[in-house]
């Protein structure tokens, strides 16, 4: 009787342990992702293309769960895109992360724009962009973008984002950074806000085109 007590013991342990170190289908498929297959993967412009499977598991484990692997080889490939897209900006540029509302961030937990940005500048030099997560900010809690055709996309974010410190985007050249673009409803809004605080110019980094 004691061996049977202890067998049904081992098997639930091992029954329980499945059950909790089970790999999500999305982080299986990250699991075994590399940066050289990212990079066979891009397009013209150096953005992948969202409709691929690895890279929507790639962004959704980002978006969802802020995973290490899925955050180390996604900021990886990001650090490229930032490098080429600074390597001809007269100064210093400001690194932004697509800014997320207050309400939306205390629900996921963490912005994955900035989750990237992140990653990105621990495989670069830091002192080639002025990280600055808190400058553009999304002041209107706005309905998800998903489902909307483009001019709902851009009338839904339209005035949802401005800038805290007008003087410090000045005359500046201004990166900013976002997951995915769909229609560039995020980035129009992001542009407008920067070049009404007075950015010289604005620049826009998408990890992933759809």
């Amino acid at each position: 009787m004691q061996r049977i007590i202890s067998l049904i013991s081992s098997y639930t342990r091992l029954y329980f342990s499945g059950l909790l170190f089970r790999m999500r289908p999305t982080e299986q498929v990250v699991d075994s992702l590399t940066l050289a297959d990212l990079q066979k993967l891009a397009r013209f412009d150096g953005s992948l293309p969202y409709h691929d499977k690895r890279v929507r598991a790639l962004l959704w484990e980002v978006k969802y769960y802020a995973a290490g692997k899925s955050v180390a080889v996604a900021g990886e490939y990001l650090s490229e895109l930032l490098l080429a897209e600074a390597s001809d900006c007269v100064g210093t540029p400001f690194l932004m992360p697509m800014p997320m509302h207050p309400k939306r961030r205390r629900e996921r937990g963490h912005n994955q724009t900035e989750v990237l940005c992140e990653a990105a500048l621990k495989t670069i030099f830091s002192e080639g962009f002025l990280y600055a997560p808190n400058i553009l900010r999304r002041t209107r809690h706005t309905k998800p973008q998903q489902g909307l055709e483009r001019h709902d996309r851009l009338m839904n974010l339209k005035n949802s984002m401005e800038v805290s410190d007008p003087a410090a985007v000045k005359d500046r050249v201004c990166i900013v950074v976002d997951d995915v673009s769909t229609t560039g409803a995020s980035f129009a809004e992001a542009k407008r806000a920067l070049r009404a605080a007075g950015a010289r110019e604005v620049r826009t980094v998408a990890l992933a085109q759809s």
